[in-house]
């Protein structure tokens, strides 16, 4: 046989219908996952370059300070008034995310050529990277600094006193605020601990996920191929049985590679980040702001994963029954995997619950999702979210259980297939049985 033969029949084998469609949706995701995150970035470069500041000295200097940060081209200076410290209630009621405060008496300390101090309150939403990609002081302290040492310039002799003070003219005195707590702590401390703490949960969900799928789909589609099921659904064992039996152990066994999973991984993280968590307050503070997760916030993230693993399955079981070969079978498992990476990748780098209408909305239409965001959901007391996916994943369930079911209790187990042959008559759930020609 000649070479030209032999490579027109591999490569129209491996260039299936289900391969070109599955490139093309490989696209697709990837274009959403860029639109998704380039909106991130763009929004994380639009906070970088805007500071909002609250004058409570209200005095020359100050508002010639402000003036001078005001000239600068790259940064745009938002005003507010704040009577108190309750930056809660400010940051909550407003879409900042942060706010420098410049407290009554910052004027006289300048004039003593002390180091002045300025407050700085930051708000946590998320523990996506590009969510918190600004989170922290050093550009509102390093545009404070200049404005300081401008004004400071202009309006005193350059004498000892005032040399040594230009060295380090300010210090900040940093307040994070999560949801309606706030505590006295930098923010990018905080943010790099609670991220390290959870930043492995969806890469073990996205584990997970392949796992169980690639588990209980080579089940079905090896059993079927060799007759293996055939034979077992003859035997006197009710076929709700056997469907029930195959999907209760896949999901112990995928449970207890969760479990080792999550230990392995949080050790390893720990070990990263040991030196990050190891301050004695660390602990205190997490409780303080309400993100130090309790017994029933874990069985929450548990309930939530397990319901997408029992969706994961149903929908296995439905690709197994369509496979007609092992090549057919490792392909149909791409869009199981192509749906949990859309999910894995926009829940790492961007708050879903913040994004744009149509992005958040396609996300979390995508029933993996809400697995992925469970944890941040409880963390930060987004519980109506929680509910709704949990809800929502429920109804995705008892759809392709009912799907799967409807597969499994029939004889269309067996004579299922996609693009195994034309069908002829019958529909794909109607009364007559389906019929194919040979190829």
């Amino acid at each position: 046989m000649k070479f030209s033969i032999l490579f027109k029949k591999e490569l129209k084998e491996m260039l299936s219908v289900t391969t070109i469609a599955t490139m093309f949706l490989m696209v697709f995701v990837l274009i959403f996952a860029g639109k998704a995150m380039s909106k991130a970035v763009d929004d994380v470069k639009k906070d970088a370059t805007t500071i909002t500041i609250c004058d409570q000295d209200e005095t020359d200097f100050t508002k010639a300070m402000i003036k001078a940060i005001e000239d600068d081209k790259d940064t745009e200076v938002r005003k507010v008034d704040i009577d108190s410290e309750d930056y809660t209630g400010v940051l909550n009621s407003t879409d900042h995310k942060s706010i420098v405060i410049i407290p009554k008496g910052f004027t006289e300390q300048v004039m003593k050529h002390e180091t002045a101090t300025i407050k700085y309150a930051q708000r946590i939403t998320s523990t996506a990277t590009f969510s918190n990609a600004n989170t922290g002081s050093q550009k509102a302290l390093g545009v404070l600094q200049s404005g300081i040492k401008s004004t400071i310039y202009s309006q005193s002799q350059l004498d000892k006193d005032t040399v040594k003070q230009l060295e380090d003219p300010i210090k900040l005195e940093e307040y994070t605020v999560v949801s309606d707590k706030q505590d006295k702590v930098e923010s990018a401390k905080l943010t790099s601990i609670i991220s390290s703490q959870s930043m492995f949960i969806p890469i073990v969900m996205f584990l997970l996920i392949m796992y169980s799928s690639q588990m209980i789909m080579n089940a079905i589609s090896t059993e079927k191929l060799d007759k293996t099921l055939e034979t077992l659904l003859s035997s006197p064992v009710s076929r709700l049985s056997v469907i029930t039996a195959k999907m209760l152990s896949a999901a112990i066994v995928a449970a207890l590679q969760a479990a080792v999973y999550m230990f392995g991984m949080s050790r390893m993280m720990s070990g990263i980040t040991g030196d990050i968590s190891s301050d004695k307050n660390t602990e205190e503070v997490l409780k303080s702001l309400g993100l130090s997760m309790s017994v029933g916030d874990y069985i929450l993230v548990g309930l939530q994963m397990f319901m997408t693993i029992l969706i994961v399955l149903s929908i296995s079981i439905i690709l197994g029954a369509l496979a007609k070969d092992a090549k057919s079978a490792q392909t149909l498992q791409l869009p199981i995997m192509l749906l949990a990476m859309v999910p894995y990748f926009v829940t790492m780098f961007i708050d879903v619950n913040s994004a744009s209408p149509v992005i958040k909305y396609v996300t979390y239409a995508i029933p993996f999702t809400h697995a992925f965001v469970a944890n941040q959901n409880v963390t930060f007391g987004h519980y109506d979210v929680y509910t709704f996916g949990l809800i929502y994943q429920f109804i995705v369930l008892c759809i392709f259980l009912f799907l799967a079911l409807r597969i499994f209790m029939s004889d269309k187990i067996f004579t299922l297939t996609l693009g195994g042959g034309k069908k002829k008559s019958g529909g794909l759930f109607g009364k007559k049985k389906p019929s194919y020609d040979d190829e």
